[in-house]
């Protein structure tokens, strides 16, 4: 690719997460600390054992977290939940 056409891909794509962040942002808003921190190891590719050991908690606490991001952020697949991570810096 042309360094040119780099740079204009790059250009939308930055374009394209800006509005997305920004009709987004009082859904994401919504979401305590500890549900952004989930979020992020979700992301990350960690499972909710893992992350239940990194955090110190049980995994019945991250499972109830990572539904109440999904509800919250009403997303319903790990690419739509990609798509707000980048947006808001969690990974």
């Amino acid at each position: 690719m042309p360094y040119t056409l780099l740079n204009e891909h790059k250009f939308k794509r930055i374009c394209n997460q800006e509005r997305f962040k920004e009709a987004n942002q009082p859904r994401f808003d919504r979401l305590t600390r500890r549900e952004m921190e989930i979020a992020s190891l979700v992301v990350q590719g960690y499972k909710s054992l893992q992350i239940a050991e990194e955090l110190f908690i049980s995994r019945y606490t991250v499972e109830q977290h990572r539904k109440n991001v999904n509800r919250k952020l009403r997303v319903h697949s790990h690419s739509e939940l990609v798509q707000y991570a980048l947006a808001f810096d969690l990974v």
